[in-house]
């Protein structure tokens, strides 16, 4: 399979104070870099960055970066649709994008493999389920999941009628649901949504 990473860094981040989150500091790199490690190999290095601020700094990442191309903020599902017009553009038909967030810093070193390996003959989206800490249920994913490029005349059908929901658009598709059970995917989703929690999960040592 062929698969093209997106990494999502576009939002508001308002819950931290409007600050750019995967460019935060966290166990003495910027959390998009932890990112990017555990998902670069996955793809063969085709990586595309989704971000609207601070672009140069997302440049120095050596992938292209994308910027939304609809007004005001729309959330993740403008930037897949940017991802998704970047796989069309490719002519490839075999492309998938494999989306995830850009502040999850331990994503499974396994999740373009395990999502593809969840699909069924005739669907053409998966997502993860998983945990974003010990003895949580597993929960969905949207932001790790896997997307065949030929759903971006739908992803943009659905944002004209004011669909924001990755989950939401993702239900409407073929879609397979992967769960991540395993003892190491304790912190797989781990994501960091105020500054309390970044404190935290610094604390905790490096999953292997």
């Amino acid at each position: 399979m062929r698969a093209t990473a997106l990494l999502l860094c576009g939002g508001r981040a308002t819950r931290m104070g409007g600050v750019d989150k995967p460019l935060q500091p966290f166990q003495g790199r910027p959390l998009v870099e932890h990112v990017l490690g555990r998902i670069a190999p996955q793809t063969a290095g085709r990586v595309l960055v989704s971000a609207n601020r601070h672009l140069d700094e997302y440049r120095r990442l050596g992938h292209p970066v994308l910027e939304d191309t609809l007004p005001d903020f729309p959330g993740p599902l403008a930037g897949i649709l940017a991802g998704l017009a970047v796989l069309d553009a490719s002519e490839e038909d075999d492309a998938w994008l494999l989306v995830v967030s850009g502040d999850s810093p331990w994503l499974p070193e396994d999740l373009l493999v395990s999502l593809a390996g969840g699909l069924a003959p005739g669907q053409t989206a998966a997502m993860a389920l998983g945990r974003e800490a010990p003895g949580e249920p597993l929960r969905s994913q949207p932001l790790a999941s896997l997307i065949h490029g030929r759903h971006r005349a739908s992803l943009a059908a659905a944002l004209h009628a004011g669909e924001r929901r990755v989950e939401g658009w993702l239900s409407s598709l073929p879609l397979a649901r992967v769960a991540f059970d395993r003892p190491g995917d304790a912190h797989a989703f781990a994501n960091i949504n105020d500054r309390s929690e970044l404190e935290r999960l610094e604390r905790l040592e490096r999953l292997r």
